[in-house]
């Protein structure tokens, strides 16, 4: 958070990915190829923006790399 209590730009980002997680997981489907991320995100969001905050969300716990060897997805830590 910015000073003041304002959210910045990558910390509203971050959580809009959060979101969209969150929106997106249900039974049988939790894990998501990061472009599909950038698909529904593009039309408010800079790609590399998009790319940035999903890889930051894995940093910081909030999201899961999950991979198969030859893939690799992201999830919520509660679906890995």
């Amino acid at each position: 958070m910015d000073v003041g209590g304002v959210m910045s730009d990558d910390e509203e980002l971050k959580k809009k990915v959060i979101e969209w997680f969150q929106k997106h997981s249900r039974e049988g489907h939790t894990k998501f190829y990061m472009k599909d991320v950038v698909k529904d995100l593009s039309g408010e969001y800079d790609k590399r923006a998009i790319q940035k905050a999903l890889n930051d969300c894995t940093f910081d716990g909030t999201l899961n790399y999950w991979s198969t060897g030859s893939s690799t997805m992201f999830c919520l830590p509660e679906n890995s």
